[in-house]
């Protein structure tokens, strides 16, 4: 039941930050870490050949995309302030049901 919820947290956060952005994130993830004491998670969709380059998203919450030099890919994620960021990703949901 637990690696269920965890699953279906990360589908949404994913669905949401894509409408959220206006990005399309890759389906296929190899790592996952939380640091509950940061609030802090990482989501490793790929390792990089090249050098990473972090970009900021369009959040309240900072949150970073991670692409691979020169070809573009998308290989992270990282979210400083998860709790924030659901939040602000719920109150928007709710926004538009109104």
């Amino acid at each position: 039941m637990g690696l269920k919820t965890l699953l279906e947290l990360l589908k949404g956060l994913i669905y949401s930050l894509e409408r959220r952005c206006g990005i399309k994130l890759p389906r296929e993830v190899t790592e996952v870490y939380l640091d509950e004491d940061h609030d802090l998670l990482f989501i490793r969709f790929s390792e990089p050949v090249r050098q990473e380059v972090g970009e900021p998203l369009p959040t309240r919450t900072p949150v970073t995309l991670f692409t691979e030099e020169g070809s573009g890919k998308i290989t992270a994620l990282e979210i400083i302030g998860i709790s924030d960021l659901l939040e602000e990703l719920f109150e928007e949901k709710l926004s538009r049901r109104l």
